[in-house]
């Protein structure tokens, strides 16, 4: 494979499928063509352990059609990759299958700490590689995953708490009361306190949708604009002011204001609040969104899945 030939990557995650189709020149990625569809094979998955069928038949159409796409843009290679819902779901095995079936795509199901080590390479670049410490938080619907950076090494993890997940559990009314939003507050701190490690830091990044939806907010974008976001800081203080907002209005109120897609609207307090008691815990007083994360991470680690696994 010619490292400027298009690859397709696509990210299987609880909430959203992403797919991201670029390639790789002078050792950096050259995005071509990005896409994501809400399929939501997380929903109630900790209920009942496996994803519904509705979610599943959603899921393969948004693959089919994202095969299509990466067909349009010549690419030598598509990389599958689920996390959180199908490490977790009692069929995920049959869900691939059906993949497989349907649409010819492999589907990987890679561990919290593979998808902690892709979204660390994803991340880092030259001038991060300089810091002497950094934490990334990546902020899913089924799981959160950490990686501390430190003078050229790293320890990375995932903790099985996740947007949808604490919204179903706490915050699953169009409304929030302030018990439930104690509750899932309460709930997070234990969860992190006995996984996150307790470490000083120079510089705080956070990935995924929530992190996305949160700089969108802070620039009052109505649609995505990465190029806007990437990189870009909020103070804590303005976060937090951000976050009492959203948990103070309804979900027909949330998904009128600015940069808040309709479709996040009903989980974004939930992974905005994860966020929160990590940043209380590690003693946060800014933060950097990255745009990127596992799917460049995936891409710059092509040759691991590629050759196994052609158009």
């Amino acid at each position: 494979m010619k490292p400027t030939e298009n690859i397709a990557v696509v990210d299987i995650g609880s909430n959203t499928l992403r797919l991201l189709i670029g390639n790789i020149r002078k050792n950096k990625i050259c995005r071509v063509y990005t896409d994501r569809v809400v399929t939501r094979l997380g929903k109630n998955l900790e209920e009942n352990g496996n994803i519904k069928e509705e979610a599943i038949e959603d899921s393969i159409n948004a693959l089919k059609n994202f095969k299509k796409l990466s067909e349009t843009f010549n690419v030598s290679c598509i990389i599958a990759v689920g996390t959180s819902a199908l490490r977790e779901a009692k069929n995920s095995i049959y869900f691939c299958e059906k993949v497989k079936e349907s649409t010819g795509i492999n589907v990987h199901i890679i561990s919290g700490e593979e998808e902690a080590y892709y979204t660390l390479c994803g991340i880092m670049n030259e001038e991060l590689e300089k810091e002497h410490s950094l934490f990334i938080v990546d902020i899913g619907g089924g799981s959160t995953e950490w990686i501390e950076w430190k003078d050229q090494t790293f320890r990375i993890g995932s903790i099985p708490i996740g947007a949808i997940k604490i919204k179903e559990k706490f915050l699953n009314t169009d409304s929030y009361f302030e018990e439930n939003i104690e509750s899932a507050r309460e709930f997070i701190e234990k969860k992190i306190s006995i996984i996150l490690p307790k470490v000083k830091i120079r510089k705080f990044i956070a990935s995924g949708g929530t992190a996305s939806t949160l700089a969108m907010i802070n620039f009052g974008l109505s649609t995505y604009q990465p190029e806007k976001t990437h990189m870009s800081e909020i103070d804590v203080i303005k976060f937090k002011m951000i976050l009492k907002n959203l948990l103070s209005i309804s979900i027909q109120e949330r998904k009128k204001i600015k940069g808040m897609p309709a479709d996040r609207a009903d989980i974004i307090c939930a992974g905005l609040i994860i966020l929160e008691k990590i940043i209380d815990y590690l003693n946060v007083e800014r933060l950097t969104i990255s745009e990127y994360g596992i799917l460049e991470g995936i891409m710059k680690n092509y040759k691991k899945f590629c050759y196994n696994n052609p158009l």
